[in-house]
This record gives C-alpha cells, structure tokens and sequence, in this order.
C-alpha cells in the first residue's frame, strides 16, 4: 500500500506508504501550510507504534527548521493529550497514528487547530523534503490535562465500590485514568491490562473489538457485579464499553447513559465510541466518558 490521504491526514504502511522521507515531506507541506495561514506554533505528539518517536522527532526537526515554534509531546502521548496541548497553546498539530489499524500501518494526523483536522487531499506536498533540521521543545502537559479532566469529571461517586477494568492495548492511552481515579479519590478499583505501551499492541490490533480483548472479556465473564469494562484503540480517542459478563454496551446506550449522566451538559458521539464533550475540549476524550459513565453503569 502507497501514502494515501485521509480525513485528518495521511495513511500508509510502514517501510512503504509511510517512511522517515514521507513524514518529512509531510511535515514540510504542513509548514509550509501553517506559514501561508499566519500560524507560528505548532505540536507534535506520536502514539506507541514501532519507529513512532524517532519519526515524530523527524517531523519536528523539519517544522522548527521552517521557523516554525514547534513543541514535541513526551513519551507516547493519548489523543486528548494531544488535543489540550493545541488547545492550550493555541496551536497547530502533527501526530503519528494509525489509530486503530493493525501494526504495520502508520500514519499522520493533522490539525490547523485543536478540533480543526486538515484532509490529506488538501494539502500539497514538496517533491523533496528540505535539508534544513531545527530544534524542539520537550512538553509535557499531563498534570495540567488531568486537572481539567478531574474538573470536567466533577460528580463523580467517590463512595460506589465496584471493580472497573481498563484494557489500554499495549497503546497511548494507559496510566492516565489510574491517575484520574486516585485523584478524585474513588473508592473503585481500577485494574488496567496492557497498561504499557507495546509497538506490537500485545498481538493484537489496536482496535476495541471483542475479538481483541480476550482477556478483559474473560475476567468480565468471572467478574460479580459491580463491575465494570472499558477499553481504548491504539491512540486513545476511542472508547469501547462492556458491561458483566462481557456484553458490548452499544453506541447509543452509551450516549443515553451520558447525558444522563451529565444532566443537560452536551456530548456528542462519531458512531466509532468517540465521544466529544464540547465545553470540556474540542477533541474527543474517552477518559471524560468512563469517568462519567461509572454514575450510571457501574
């Protein structure tokens, strides 16, 4: 499979598609975007795939050598991280993702703005990368991320008990709701599988299906209520819910149980368990969603 355009960017195998040479060339046009637009700033942030920080290191020599103010996310970086780091800094973005795909693939998202994705086909690519490499700026914005999440996760049942397992697919998405939990003080415990990132995603594909979460399910299936299932694709911006016993809870249900739970407060679902909570981020934030959905389903 060759680079082709997407909706947010661009997809493509590794080694074919999607080499060191096409995420420069990417990067470049994208520069060359921002510059046209009047935009000097700009974030760049990757997911746990193979090669994954060396290619967003590569992306980000190139924008800073365009003269670009380019801030480079530490670590395996969840999707709503990334989100609130352009929304924060009011600044453009570039993340290497292939969200759900298998292993193999990678690709880039891009974003004029946090909640403003920039299609493939709408941007114009050099024949060459440029030469010129500059320097990034370390970020890192957990603690001020999981701030807003707590504050936007206000209400939720500090006293329930119940068990409630994470299954974060060896992806980006792993650590943070345990934060979130001890934060808010929850008497829940939270159990999180394949918490740590994993380029091979454990043998599986990132992708939140039954078929690839045989050991949440199993535990679901030997779990008493209250219980309590969730699980997250390779880049963290999609949520998949499972209730005892290991039933799917379906996109709908979900949404109902959403605004329930936060009584007239807009949420918005894609039809793929993404969830956009519009006053709390302009991106889609799986972990707001859990948080709320344990006032009503656990």
């Amino acid at each position: 499979m060759e680079l082709y355009p997407t909706r947010e960017g661009f997809l493509g195998e590794l080694a074919k598609g999607i080499t060191f040479r096409e995420v420069a060339r990417i990067a470049a046009g994208f520069g060359q975007r921002l510059l046209k637009e009047g935009k000097d700033q700009v974030v760049v942030g990757h997911d746990a795939r193979f090669l994954a920080r060396e290619m967003a290191e590569e992306a980000a020599g190139v924008l800073s050598g365009m003269g670009l103010k380019t801030h480079l996310l530490q670590g395996p970086a969840p999707f709503p991280l990334f989100g609130y780091a352009l929304h924060a800094r009011e600044a453009a973005g570039l993340y290497l993702t292939a969200g759900r795909k298998p292993p193999r693939f990678q690709g880039v998202k891009l974003r004029l703005e946090a909640g403003k994705p920039l299609p493939g086909e709408d941007l114009a690519l050099p024949e060459a990368p440029p030469e010129a490499r500059g320097g990034y700026i370390p970020l890192d914005l957990r603690k001020a991320y999981l701030d807003l999440l707590l504050r936007s996760a206000e209400g939720v049942p500090k006293e329930r008990p119940g068990v409630v397992y994470l299954d974060a697919m060896g992806g980006a998405g792993g650590g943070l709701l345990g934060q979130a939990f001890k934060a808010l003080g929850l008497k829940a415990e939270l159990r999180e599988l394949h918490s740590l990132p994993h380029p091979l995603f454990y043998g599986v594909d990132p992708d939140p299906r039954p078929e690839n979460l045989k050991t949440l399910l199993a535990l679901l299936k030997a779990a008493e209520p209250p219980a309590l299932g969730f699980a997250l694709d390779g880049d963290a911006d999609r949520l998949a819910v499972y209730r005892v016993g290991g039933e799917a809870v379906g996109e709908e249900e979900v949404l109902k149980a959403l605004r329930e739970a936060l009584g007239g407060l807009e949420v918005q679902g894609d039809g793929e368990g993404g969830f956009l909570f519009p006053w709390h981020l302009p991106e889609k934030d799986p972990y707001l969603a859990a948080l709320l959905l344990l006032k009503v389903l656990l």
